[in-house]
């Protein structure tokens, strides 16, 4: 925990002289004696006050630094709270007393107790309360910043989480994906070698984007773009006349991003999760809206149970989106279209 006001220096220093001559006009006013402030500044029973101030902060505070070594973490029980205050107001009540009657004894010259006695209470009444204040003043600041650790603490915790999110996000590798390429170029070897060694290298493109980029944070919309234009090719050697991809010409501004994999991710998941056919084709368009999204729109055609997997991926995408921008993935369907938007970041430079 960061040091405590209390124990700065500089608080330590400048503020008992002040508490003490908010404790001296209080006195004078408790007395009826509110004249004495025209004839000096510099009085005995100024400079006492100040004294007193200095020996109740300096004392509760020695008091509070060693209750807070011994009970640590405990001190938020009541009963703690109970003892520290009931401790506080023995303490200081303990040495103003001895301060005020040595003060009045030995500096004053009063040899009988009596003569002092009224003014003795008083001064003890008021510092005793002082010193709850002190006390009080202490425990707000002392559960303000157990609250702010407790946040820092579950800020960095779901950083940690979304961090880790993202770089499973960025490191997953759909299986599915490479079954069923690998089923397309044992049907292609057959068939037709050139489309074969083409749809090999097609392959490998799209596996090392997904390498290269697994420990990358964001990489430019046109590198996304590339590597989803490769993966379309290996899903249209499986429905060469049931899918289509339009690209709308990119004319926004230089140096937006996305998530690594997110386009292609999603291409991936919409094939998989669509009835494709000869009578339904899968028509894809990729654009981008003026509210800086950039929008993957399908006919809506979904198979009656989606793969669990897809579930969790879109799941990931909406994750690894939020770590990065506070404007979300949007899914929306309409008119028989389905809608899915990534918005386009930006890195700052405080990033």
């Amino acid at each position: 925990m960061k040091k405590n006001l209390l124990d700065q220096p500089l608080f330590r220093i400048t503020v008992p002289p002040i508490y003490g001559l908010m404790m001296y006009f209080l006195i004078l006013l408790l007395n009826n004696d509110l004249s004495q402030i025209t004839e000096t500044v510099l009085t005995q029973e100024l400079l006492l006050c100040v004294v007193l101030a200095f020996l109740t902060s300096e004392s509760l505070r020695f008091t509070i630094v060693l209750f807070e070594k011994k009970v640590g973490h405990e001190l938020r029980r009541t009963g703690n709270i109970t003892l520290l205050f009931f401790t506080s107001l023995l303490i200081s009540a303990t040495i103003i007393f001895a301060a005020v009657y040595y003060y009045f004894s030995e500096i004053e010259g009063n040899s009988y107790f009596v003569l002092f006695k009224s003014n003795l209470i008083k001064l003890v009444s008021i510092y005793s309360i002082s010193g709850l204040l002190y006390t009080l003043f202490y425990l707000s600041i002392y559960f303000l910043s157990v609250k702010n650790e407790t946040e820092i603490k579950r800020e960095d915790l779901k950083r940690q989480n979304l961090e880790h999110q993202l770089e499973i996000f960025n490191n997953e590798i759909n299986p599915s994906l490479l079954f069923q390429s690998l089923e397309t170029l044992i049907s292609l070897v057959h068939h037709n070698i050139d489309a074969a060694e083409d749809f090999v290298d097609r392959l490998s493109l799209v596996y090392r984007y997904i390498l290269d980029n697994r420990k990358k944070e964001l990489v430019k919309v046109e590198d996304e773009l590339q590597a989803t234009k490769n993966l379309f090719l290996l899903f249209k050697e499986k429905y060469p006349e049931q899918i289509s991809l339009t690209i709308a010409p990119w004319t926004g501004e230089k140096g937006k991003l996305l998530v690594p994999n997110s386009l292609s991710m999603l291409l991936d998941c919409v094939v998989n999760s669509t009835i494709i056919s000869s009578y339904q084709p899968l028509n894809i368009r990729i654009s981008f809206d003026e509210e800086g999204y950039l929008v993957l729109q399908y006919q809506e055609n979904d198979k009656l149970s989606l793969d669990a997997m897809i579930k969790k991926r879109h799941k990931n995408l909406h994750q690894a989106f939020a770590y990065f921008s506070d404007k979300p993935v949007i899914q929306i369907k309409a008119y028989g279209d389905a809608f899915i938007k990534l918005p386009l970041l930006e890195l700052k430079e405080e990033l």
